[in-house]
């Protein structure tokens, strides 16, 4: 118990007028005058008066009822242990985990959780729990299972956090390190009572980037292969009637024609791509004080034709370009506007809308960010061209998109992947119901003490 105005205690020294009261109404009993013996009444009444408390009892209880009242006036306050909520405890895996072989060296870690009460979940937005039936079913399967990226696993993290937000949860969070799951802005926290383990995975794929038919019966097949080492291009030159190719590393393309696109299938992977009958087409228009951002775009895109063999026809208007370059001081006018509704790309060195947003082509910190304008997109760029050393790698998969973002295998460092401070979660606060006023009980008893005292004074006045 505990008195939230303790100060109120002093009205206790209250009993002290009890007290006095009853040390000096000496209770006269009735004189009763015996011969002689009513001489000497006075000087035996001095003799032998002295202070004694008379009513002992009745005393107690004034004095007890006085306390109370102090006591009710410091307002008392019962407080007992509040029940402890039990923590939440989960082990959520990113589905491109549970269905490789990457799950392997991670499986006796999450055996050892589940048998201490942690709950299994999938790394997606509801964070759909698995069943232990099911988890058997995951760690026996022989195969793995290409599994498409849905999920940005940073801005996933900010609704791990949310459910699992009080300081006595307990979450293990197991992701791979592949860039392709991150995408925006990295949190800059994360609760302490989550561990976030990034996983390295080996794998690695091979798809069909372009066609390209160089005369009527030559094709340039230009194959991207990538793994957590990085991602890299090769071509290969073949006639339009050939059925599958051998690679270096012994994997062989099947390769099917279907009158403009070709389907490449390898390792069971299949891509699909439209097969280009002339160059790229690129414009690049520039004010006398940008030329030196036009010649670093001009290296770019001649750096990146040489490497993949993808061939680019630079030209000065705008007249059916694929790409457009526009390196002037005024805004992009509207005809080139209406021509991304249908289509056509534009890079832009200076913002044009406030309504655009951030994506992520190599790295989190790429200063590049895109609007999608109906066919078409305006991408908007941030940095310095003279000291991007990455500008050909930012637009190497502009000029040649994929259709699936599961080509990405590149690996992020843990240091660039983890959020860099680790917040502590907020306690919660203590309940309502952990806190009793014990005032109206105090009063109360007082109150039947006071009733006691006036049936017990009144008999004793009739005595």
């Amino acid at each position: 118990m505990i008195l939230t105005a303790p100060y109120w205690l002093l009205a206790a020294s209250a009993i002290l007028i009890p007290i006095a009261i009853h040390l000096w109404n000496k209770r006269q009993g009735k004189t009763v005058k015996v011969g002689s013996l009513r001489w000497l009444e006075a000087s035996a009444s001095n003799r032998w008066s002295s202070i004694k408390l008379n009513n002992f009892w009745l005393l107690v209880l004034r004095s007890l009822i006085l306390i109370l009242l102090a006591v009710a006036l410091a307002q008392p306050v019962w407080v007992h242990d509040a029940q402890k909520t039990e923590g939440a405890k989960a082990v959520v895996v990113s589905e491109e985990l549970l269905y490789t072989s990457a799950l392997k060296p991670i499986k006796p870690t999450i055996d050892s959780l589940l048998q201490r009460g942690y709950t299994l979940h999938a790394y997606t937005s509801d964070f759909t729990q698995i069943p232990q039936e099911t988890w058997q079913q995951i760690t026996s399967r022989t195969h793995n299972s290409i599994t498409a990226s849905r999920y940005n696993y940073w801005g996933l993290s900010q609704a791990l956090a949310a459910r699992y937000k009080n300081p006595q949860d307990s979450v293990w969070l197991f992701t791979s390190d592949q860039q392709q799951h991150f995408a925006g802005a990295r949190p800059e926290a994360l609760p302490q009572h989550i561990r976030w383990v990034p996983v390295a995975t080996e794998a690695r794929v091979n798809w069909l980037q372009a066609a390209i038919q160089t005369s009527p019966d030559s094709l340039l097949l230009i194959l991207g292969q990538s793994s957590r080492e990085g991602t890299s291009y090769s071509k290969h030159s073949i006639t339009a009637s050939t059925p599958s190719i051998n690679l270096p590393n012994k994997q062989q393309v099947q390769l099917i024609r279907q009158q403009d696109s070709l389907q490449a299938t390898i390792s069971g992977n299949s891509s699909k791509v439209l097969v280009q009958t002339k160059p790229l087409q690129v414009a690049i228009l520039s004010g006398e004080a940008q030329q030196a951002e036009a010649r670093y775009i001009k290296a770019a895109l001649q750096s990146i034709s040489s490497y993949t063999g993808l061939p680019i026809e630079v030209k000065a208007d705008t007249a059916e370009v694929d790409w457009l370059f526009w390196f002037r001081s005024e805004d992009v006018p509207a005809s080139i506007n209406q021509q991304v509704r249908q289509g056509l790309q534009v890079w832009v060195q200076r913002q044009t809308d406030d309504q655009v947003e951030q994506v992520n082509f190599t790295t989190a910190a790429a200063p590049l960010k895109v609007r999608q304008v109906g066919k078409g997109s305006i991408y908007q760029y941030t940095g310095t061209l003279a000291l991007d050393m990455q500008l050909p790698e930012q637009l190497l998969p502009l000029l040649l998109p994929t259709n699936k973002a599961t080509y990405d295998y590149r690996a992020l460092d843990e240091q660039q992947l983890l959020p860099a401070n680790r917040a502590q979660a907020a306690a919660e606060t203590t309940p309502k119901s952990a806190q009793a006023n014990l005032l109206k009980w105090i009063v109360l008893a007082a109150f039947v003490l006071f009733l006691i005292e006036r049936v017990i004074a009144g008999r004793r006045s009739k005595v």
